[in-house]
């Protein structure tokens, strides 16, 4: 089943969170190419940017994880999703007609749901849950199955 992956998710993979071990279950137990949406890839860069500025990991480790996103990228493993940008916006912006209200859903959020149905995917990996609400609304299969439960893990 081709599934997307959000940034709470797959920044998971990329450094210590407290729910990296459920996060590499996960992306392990998908088949590659994860699709890599144009979004994605500058919301987790950021993140993890983001991440060395608050002082949660050290400038080494920020490397590292920046370095290991190309190395992905550049295996084939996080790969551009077969998609019209355009047609994500208006699909976002419907999803955002019918369930923004209902779930509180961000617009990145509603982005990402609208760019897992345009490239095809059957399926949304998020540990966010108003987008998860707003995915299973569009009909795809959330992942995880049940909601956030962070595990006690301290991220460093």
């Amino acid at each position: 089943m081709k599934t997307y992956f959000d940034t709470s998710l797959l920044l998971a993979t990329y450094l210590p969170e407290p729910r990296t071990d459920e996060a590499l279950e996960i992306l392990h137990s998908t088949t590659a190419p994860v699709p890599f949406s144009h979004l994605l890839e500058l919301e987790l860069r950021t993140a993890i940017r983001v991440k060395h500025g608050r002082g949660d990991v050290s400038a080494g480790t920020m490397r590292g994880a920046l370095h290991a996103l190309e190395s992905d990228f550049a295996k084939g493993l996080l790969a551009r999703p077969d998609y019209d940008l355009e047609a994500v916006f208006h699909r976002a912006e419907s999803v955002s007609a019918k369930h923004a209200a209902a779930t509180l859903a961000r617009s990145a959020d509603l982005w990402h749901v609208a760019a897992a149905m345009e490239a095809g995917c059957a399926a949304l990996a998020s540990f966010d849950e108003r987008q998860r609400k707003a995915a299973k609304l569009c009909g795809l299969k959330v992942i995880p199955a049940s909601g956030p439960t962070p595990k006690t893990r301290k991220a460093k």
